[in-house]
């Protein structure tokens, strides 16, 4: 695992003040495994948990791996939309309707 993987969850979850254990119940990620993943104990987290922490903090996959370059990069491929649409149909109507709050509660703060 690289360092930037703990780096940017870490800063992750200082920008929105979420504990480890506040992570864990919002994601359902085990708070053992996320602190594995900060404490780079973890080499190879499962793709199905990092998915839910990524989603959780509304950035594409690749950008917990990598710089902010990944994120860059993401704005400027048109399938983004498309594959953000496509991972909300894949959610329940209960998932949807916490993502849309969260979403609706993220945009009053700006």
């Amino acid at each position: 695992m690289r360092e930037s993987l703990s780096t940017e969850l870490s800063r992750l979850m200082k920008q929105e003040g979420i504990s480890q254990s506040g992570l864990s119940r919002a994601t359902g990620v085990p708070q053992p495994t996320i602190n594995r993943i900060l404490s780079q104990v973890t080499q190879d987290p499962r793709r199905d948990s990092m998915i839910s922490i990524a989603n959780y903090f509304g950035v594409p996959l690749e950008s917990l791996y990598g710089s902010s370059s990944a994120q860059k990069s993401s704005k400027k491929d048109p399938k983004a939309i498309e594959d953000i649409f496509n991972r909300i149909l894949g959610l329940s109507k209960v998932e949807r309707k916490a993502l849309f709050s969260q979403v609706a509660e993220k945009f009053k703060e700006d």
